[in-house]
């Protein structure tokens, strides 16, 4: 497959991230982190990057069920979602282990898994914050060039968000 083209894959899906991260409900931010997600996984898989791709398969399964927290299905509510996707990301790495950089995205997945269990979209945005800076290395590694500019406008655009939604929040010295 042509590496321009799985870079345009990628490339696709900033259009979404950045979207989502200045969404003001947590609703908003996990529909347009999915979509981001479907066109990230296509792109891992293409440049066999595998650790990657389940990581965003696991991101896509979180925010399935944390939506249908969101409209009311008391099953999505339970903690053990957290845990048990948790516990996969980590099963994932112990069997695709190839070296430190493959645990780089599962720390960043777990953390994110953690900030989306929030409610409230101003910790949600500080958890993935760190999320995408952890993310960065693995994406050089991999040579996810839009991976890498992915991750940069993620920690912008929440930035940016934290900012406009969230300062006021912030008890000042």
């Amino acid at each position: 497959m042509n590496f321009w083209f799985i870079q345009a894959i990628g490339a696709v899906a900033l259009i979404f991230v950045f979207f989502s991260w200045n969404a003001k409900t947590r609703k908003s931010i996990l529909v347009l982190q999915s979509i981001n997600i479907v066109f990230f996984i296509a792109h891992y898989l293409l440049l066999s990057a595998f650790i990657g791709a389940v990581m965003c398969l696991i991101v896509l399964g979180r925010n399935i069920v944390l939506y249908l927290k969101d409209k009311g299905k008391k099953w999505a509510s339970h903690p053990a979602w957290f845990y048990a996707l948790t516990l996969v990301a980590v099963g994932v790495l112990a069997v695709a282990w190839t070296g430190w950089i493959s645990a780089l995205p599962v720390i960043g997945v777990s953390i994110g898994m953690y900030g989306m269990w929030h409610d409230r979209p101003a910790d949600i945005r500080f958890y993935m914050l760190i999320s995408a800076i952890i993310w960065i290395p693995y994406t050089i590694a991999v040579q996810s060039y839009s991976g890498l500019l992915n991750q940069a406008v993620a920690t912008i655009a929440i930035l940016i968000g934290m900012y406009r939604h969230d300062r006021r929040e912030i008890p000042l010295p």
